[in-house]
């Protein structure tokens, strides 16, 4: 009798200890508390929809994808808290000094948030950009969503124009671009 009771003693300090080290797993894993229901690095978690394996034989979760506005996307995690769904984009990049994401950074998860919003027809109270150094928390407010459907509509304009023209004055921007070559525009020698 005292054999089984010791067993079960130890049985449940192990389970203490397994969800005490899980906790601090998610913790440090920078993602809110709440249920993981989506990834997209390579650890498909398959929730949503039944993961699929890509060319490299790798499970892949499916895109997002938004007829109405004319979006798909894979944002590197999904989780489901008590407030709604929040997006995490992963970052390789140090964190912007003044705590803001770039603003590249802050409309692709605006886009993200739109695409939870209107694809699984969850609540989107905000989304986190995890830089290597920090996160920065964006709040997805109307304001917000009426700027991305503002960018949105630019975007489809540009492509139907016949010239597009260059809309910086970046030296930068121009060297690392895909169209410099082409670009009548382009600031870079």
């Amino acid at each position: 009798m005292i054999f089984l009771y010791a067993a079960f003693l130890l049985l449940a300090c192990v389970a203490v200890a397994a969800h005490f080290a899980a906790r601090g797993r998610a913790r440090e894993s920078g993602l809110p508390a709440g249920s993981l229901v989506y990834s997209d690095t390579g650890f498909a978690v398959g929730k949503l929809a039944p993961a699929r394996v890509n060319t490299e034989g790798e499970r892949q979760e499916r895109a997002l994808v938004s007829r109405k506005y004319g979006l798909t996307g894979r944002p590197d995690y999904l989780v489901r808290t008590r407030e709604g769904i929040v997006p995490v984009e992963a970052k390789s990049t140090r964190r912007p000094a003044n705590g803001r994401p770039y603003d590249s950074h802050l409309f692709q998860l605006a886009a993200y948030c739109l695409l939870v919003e209107d694809a699984l027809g969850a609540p989107v109270p905000y989304g986190l950009v995890r830089y290597a150094d920090g996160e920065s928390r964006v709040e997805y407010t109307p304001e917000l969503r009426e700027t991305l459907l503002a960018i949105i509509s630019e975007i489809r304009e540009a492509r139907e124009a016949e010239e597009v023209h260059r809309s910086h004055d970046e030296r930068q921007r121009c060297a690392s671009c895909g169209y410099r070559a082409v670009c009548d525009e382009s600031l870079a020698s």
